[in-house]
């Protein structure tokens, strides 16, 4: 029992040291989807470059099954449902390193979130002021989630 608790004394008491007369800074702000985290222009750019880009495997209308492989559907509860709870670093990783599939990894990063953008409007996610911005950082703080009541 003394071997269980040593290990919690110690690092309760590194903790309290370490924090006494510290200022702990917040902790940040998690964001969803639904907080508006991409503009209108941004989501128009990744109209054009999806068409461009992904409209023939994944179809114009965002429907799937335009490729020999099947590609998947991008609307609706079938997407949605595949990011739910995740950050949305994970669906920027995902397409800038997998996508499109006959040149993987070949898109520039504002390429990507211009078209995840799109992908977002298109799943009635609703626009705000600012775009999003094609880093991982501030993408890992905006999470895929359930529309809020």
């Amino acid at each position: 029992m003394t071997r269980l608790l040593l290990p919690t004394a110690c690092l309760t008491v590194t903790t309290i040291l370490t924090l006494e007369g510290m200022e702990i800074p917040p902790l940040a702000q998690t964001r969803t989807v639904w907080d508006g985290v991409y503009s209108e222009a941004q989501a128009r750019r990744g109209q054009e470059l999806y068409v461009e880009i992904c409209g023939f495997c994944h179809r114009d209308d965002l429907s799937g099954g335009g490729s020999a492989a099947g590609a998947p559907t991008l609307r609706g509860p079938f997407f949605t449902t595949q990011w739910h709870g995740r950050p949305l670093v994970d669906l920027f990783v995902r397409v800038g390193t997998t996508m499109p599939q006959h040149n993987p990894d070949s898109l520039l990063p504002q390429v990507v979130i211009d078209i995840i953008s799109f992908l977002l409007r298109e799943n009635k996610m609703p626009p705000g002021q600012t775009e999003l911005p094609p880093l991982l950082d501030p993408l890992r703080e905006i999470v895929f989630t359930s529309r809020p009541d």
